[in-house]
């Protein structure tokens, strides 16, 4: 009298391929805006392009195993307990379908330890999930409602699925008051079911039924509903974190300018960089559709911390209701998140690091940007007269009195040239170290540790520039002129490893010179270091002097250089980390061409981070990028007169045991 017959479960198969088919119609609908975008897996969408824009890793770890979720372990937590929970009740749903076929799954360890012990704690997991999110909703986090953007539409879901999970839970009560049904692990079920003893059987089978459908239909109207609210982030976000870059930080698409038709085809329109949602790439605009507005890249984002006007939560939203209101080709998008929010961001890539669903805020900022520079050649006035210097002197640093022979002096040797088949690394200057007064150290210290550890080095003859500082400020078309160039000048010179002191120099030749034809191995200074360090050809002593170090962002974020720069700074001192290192570091608010910008705001970058390091008791502050140390040095001065900030490379020196003894030991 307990049992639900197979008419039902007829009807229930009805009902639930009708919510399967509410739900593809609700992810059918954001299909339809992402395609507005720009063709991103290639000019046919077949299964091929697909699957050639898959990241299995990330699917696996970010999709499915929430990993980003679990940085903040109570949130992580909460999701975990959801998601798994979901999991396993769906499972449990499916197998059950097997006993129609003579399979019967109630039965032998499967039944006892799966269907039913393992089910009811997934079923408690659900209810505990869903009780954290209701009461946060109630005393929800800064990050949840900044930038004046909010989700709607999760409550009414969540308690839908509350009162599925209580649901279902009374309903196996009822259907445990049948004194022929016996399980030992549906221990809720038992207690409710307890709670029921002595009514009529009658009421209690009627109850168990009515139950049952009342389970089943809060369950279906949650499956038709999926598509339809931010509760479709269980889907878009699985397949976002799919879709995810094989590489870590941002990754700017190459423009062609030299691009022609192929045959039969309309000569297309050449993009720079998007004013308007139909020129971004559909995976940005899925980036959108996907994002739940739930402030983890703002409360990360350097410029959305310090007062000024970008917030990476806010580029995300007003994307995603341009597109939900039908506005593709509306060109007031890019005003409307305005010139100075585009132009604050500093490329650090922690709203991308951050997002738990792998969204990339920056690239659509910078697609922004592109646009401002090249389209309407419109930018904040420092960052253009450096790219005018850039242009006319092959440097950004206006207003400079060194030149390109200042770094040497003070060095006890001549400084070689790079030989063409004779010279192994070429020693890569950049613009900073050689421009720069405070930075020249820096050049000044590895040159001299390439000599004490008997490389086989040379530099080039007269200045260069990777061309990073007009990339990220937004003129592509420059630096493809001048990556051009230094490839042309690498090819005839034969070179085929380069050792680089600045990040950004690091990252330009290893991530975007590629695209343009420039291959060779690419070396940061920080992992060269190391590695002479361990094999013994610099030898230095280690005297306890408490370091603190500031992990550069084109690194460690970017690129996942971490280790290696700890390991050279353990050997020469204590390490003491900050609150925020290595993937997790604050920026110095340098990049993006922001060194020659960033104002604004209630407090500098540079400023925060460079409290941060002094609160840590260090006696000096470290890093690995001209930049970075420039930038910190600037803000160090306002809480000690003596020097803090210094360069590994410098930090070595200073500590080197097998130099040479014709050398000065104080630093150049």
């Amino acid at each position: 009298m307990y049992s639900i017959s197979a008419i039902h479960y007829v009807f229930l198969a009805l009902l639930l391929t009708a919510a399967l088919v509410s739900l593809g119609f609700g992810l059918r609908k954001y299909w339809q805006r992402i395609s507005h975008g720009q063709a991103w897996f290639g000019k046919e969408l077949t299964r091929e392009a697909v699957l050639a824009k898959v990241n299995w890793a990330t699917f696996i770890r970010r999709g499915l195993l929430l990993e980003r979720l679990k940085k903040r372990p109570i949130s992580g937590i909460a999701h975990n307990l959801l998601f798994f929970g979901a999991i396993i009740e769906i499972l449990g749903h499916s197998a059950y379908g097997l006993s129609f076929v003579g399979i019967e799954v109630y039965q032998s360890g499967f039944g006892h330890y799966f269907m039913e012990l393992a089910r009811e704690i997934a079923g408690l997991m659900i209810l505990v999930g869903i009780l954290f999110f209701a009461l946060r909703r109630l005393a929800p986090p800064e990050r949840l409602t900044a930038a004046g953007y909010t989700r709607k539409g999760f409550s009414p879901m969540e308690a839908l699925l509350l009162a599925t999970a209580l649901l279902g839970f009374i309903a196996e009560g009822f259907r445990l008051t049948n004194p022929e049904v016996h399980s030992q692990f549906e221990f809720v079920g038992n207690f409710i079911a307890g709670l029921l003893s002595g009514g009529e059987p009658q009421i209690l089978a009627g109850g168990n039924l009515a139950l049952w459908w009342l389970h089943m239909l809060f369950g279906c109207a949650f499956i038709a509903l999926i598509g339809h609210t931010p509760m479709s982030h269980m889907v878009l976000g699985l397949t976002n974190s799919g879709l995810a870059n094989k590489r870590a930080g941002i990754n700017l698409a190459p423009i062609d300018f030299d691009a022609e038709p192929e045959d039969g085809e309309k000569e297309a329109e050449l993009l720079l960089g998007a004013n308007r949602i139909s020129q971004l790439s559909q995976k940005y605009l899925m980036d959108a559709s996907t994002c739940l507005w739930c402030g983890r890249c703002h409360e990360v984002c350097p410029a959305a911390q310090t007062g000024k006007a970008l917030s990476p939560k806010s580029i995300m939203a007003t994307c995603a209701e341009y597109m939900a209101q039908g506005k593709f080709d509306d060109e007031s998008l890019i005003e409307t998140i305005g010139k100075e929010a585009v132009f604050n961001c500093t490329t650090c890539a922690a709203c991308i690091e951050e997002c738990p669903v792998s969204n990339a805020p920056a690239e659509i900022v910078l697609e922004l940007r592109r646009n401002f520079v090249m389209e309407q050649s419109d930018m904040p006035d420092t960052m253009a007269a450096a790219n005018a210097n850039l242009e006319k002197r092959g440097h950004p640093f206006v207003g400079t009195s060194a030149n390109v022979e200042d770094w040497k002096q003070g060095l006890p040797f001549e400084v070689p040239l790079f030989e063409p088949g004779k010279t192994e690394y070429l020693f890569w200057l950049g613009c900073a170290v050689t421009y720069e007064e405070r930075a020249q150290n820096i050049a000044r210290a590895m040159a001299r540790l390439l000599e004490a550890a008997g490389i086989s080095w040379g530099v080039l003859e007269g200045p260069h520039c990777t061309g990073d500082p007009a990339k990220m400020m937004g003129n592509e078309m420059q630096f493809v002129e001048i990556a051009q160039g230094n490839i042309e000048e690498f090819q005839e010179l034969q070179i085929h490893k380069v050792i680089t002191t600045c990040a950004h120099c690091f990252n330009s030749f290893d991530r975007y010179y590629p695209q343009l034809g420039g291959e060779w191995q690419t070396i940061p200074h920080a992992v060269f270091i190391d590695e002479l360090i361990k094999t013994g050809k610099l030898k230095v002593r280690q005297d306890g002097e408490k370091i603190t170090f500031h992990d550069p962002c084109y690194l460690a974020r970017h690129n996942g250089i971490v280790d290696e720069t700890r390991n050279v700074v353990s050997s020469v001192g204590k390490l003491v980390e900050m609150p925020r290192h290595g993937k997790n570091s604050f920026c110095c608010g340098a990049g993006g061409g922001n060194y020659w910008g960033g104002q604004g705001g209630t407090a500098r970058i540079n400023d925060v981070r460079a409290e941060e390091a002094f609160a840590t008791g260090a006696d000096k502050i470290a890093t690995s990028c001209p930049f970075c140390n420039l930038m910190l040095t600037s803000s160090a001065s306002k809480h000690s007169e003596e020097r803090k900030v210094f360069d590994i490379a410098e930090l070595v020196l200073d500590k080197l045991e097998n130099r040479p003894a014709a050398w000065d030991r104080t630093l150049a």
